[in-house]
């Protein structure tokens, strides 16, 4: 039986809350090593910069499960459907629908998220008021300015690694603001080399426990209905409002 659950938990730490590298000085070969660490992260962000240019929306499949750094073991997994794209205003329109193991659907539409779980009849309707940018954690990377990432994360190139088969560059970004990065210490990105669009993102909290999202069969600029990011809750379920 699942002791958690990786959808709800990283909200409540998003959205309520909030919404709720160290550099060592170097002699010798350590500075050859700082310079290929600096080509490297410029290198990401260029491809980042490439692919964020004509950015209009976002679909894939997506995996998520939570790690607990005390049991020492993932929870159960969770996956569905992941759609993000630009309001006129500039924000951030998010739907992450849970199909397996049961239906939950977080929206994300003008400054307002709301949680549904059809299967108890219940619903979290949460204004994010001056943490609506926050919302865009469940998407960092993806057509999204470099430079307006550098503005709120402290970023570092880490290498590569392959995921599902495919070659990515990772990238670590960590908070700026204490008061996210109390949240999350630090948030890792798996930049995929052909397209410039992360394919897996780690959400690292301070405790060592983490959520880990990995997106398949992802698509750029592909057409998504206005009533995506829309749910008209049914009559008779029970609506809690957050601040």
């Amino acid at each position: 039986m699942s002791r958690h659950h990786p959808f709800r938990e990283s909200w409540q730490c998003l959205l309520p809350g909030l919404l709720v590298f160290t550099l060592s000085a170097a002699l010798g070969s350590g500075f050859a090593g700082q310079a290929s660490e600096n080509a490297g992260l410029d290198q990401v962000l260029r491809q980042m910069e490439a692919a964020g240019k004509g950015f209009q929306s976002f679909w894939a499949r997506f995996s998520q499960k939570k790690y607990n750094i005390v049991l020492k073991e993932f929870d159960d997994p969770e996956s569905g459907e992941f759609y993000y794209a630009r309001a006129k205003d500039g924000s951030a329109l998010i739907r992450q629908e849970i199909i397996k193991p049961g239906s939950k659907i977080l929206t994300v539409n003008a400054g307002i998220a709301t949680i549904y779980q059809p299967g108890i009849k219940q619903a979290q309707v949460i204004s994010l008021g001056k943490n609506r940018d926050k919302a865009e954690y469940l998407a960092l990377g993806i057509g999204q300015s470099p430079a307006k990432l550098r503005e709120t994360f402290e970023m570092r190139a880490q290498g590569t690694e392959t995921v599902a088969g495919v070659p990515c560059s990772i990238l670590i970004l960590m908070p700026r603001n204490p008061a996210a990065a109390a949240i999350f210490s630090s948030i890792t990105l798996w930049i995929k080399k052909s397209n410039g669009i992360p394919i897996q993102e780690k959400l690292q909290e301070p405790s060592g426990d983490y959520l880990l999202m990995t997106f398949s069969e992802e698509k750029l600029n592909t057409k998504i209905p206005a009533s995506k990011f829309e749910q008209k809750l049914p009559s008779g379920v029970d609506i809690q409002k957050l601040q």
